[in-house]
């Protein structure tokens, strides 16, 4: 048999077994990138929280603005409004709503950061109580804030809160 025949039906032969081998690296290493611990800018989007409830319960607006990835690609989804919000009215939603309250404080009851490169999510239970005219309010929302590393900085640009079932009362 002509050299060239034995080898092309080597080739043919191990095909399967590099194509296999293709595949498997392929789809494999998309997820191991995604799987990639960072515990630095975990931490970073943690203190971000912290800021960001230190600043609505202090009603310090431009810091919490500050906080935000405002513009085009911001939304917001609350229990509050009927539907999407965009950057404006997610602002000015806040600005009014935390204006009327008294006494606020915030936690992040469960909190989970998943950072995926220049992105990071935090999904938490937000338990939160306000004096509104003389009563105390206690409630739990389940929410997600979705971030964007902008330079140095982590900044909200997705928020999703929706009540838990049971809230305290």
């Amino acid at each position: 048999m002509h050299p060239h025949i034995v080898l092309t039906m080597c080739l043919i032969r191990q095909l399967p077994v590099l194509v296999t081998l293709l595949l498997v690296g392929c789809a494999s290493s998309p997820t191991a990138r995604l799987n990639t611990p960072h515990p630095n800018d975990q931490a970073a989007v943690e203190h971000r929280i912290n800021e960001i409830f230190d600043a609505a319960e202090k009603k310090d607006m431009p810091r919490l603005d500050s906080y935000h990835f405002y513009g085009p690609k911001f939304t917001k989804f609350a229990p509050e409004a009927p539907g999407r919000m965009d950057a404006g009215a997610a602002r000015q939603g806040e600005h009014v709503g935390l204006s009327q309250l008294d006494e606020l404080m915030m936690r992040a009851d469960g909190l989970k950061v998943d950072v995926f490169g220049d992105t990071g999510i935090a999904t938490f239970v937000m338990t939160y109580s306000f004096k509104l005219r003389d009563d105390t309010i206690r409630k739990q929302a389940f929410a997600t804030l979705v971030f964007v590393k902008v330079g140095r900085e982590w900044k909200i640009t997705h928020e999703h809160f929706s009540q838990a079932k049971s809230n305290p009362s």
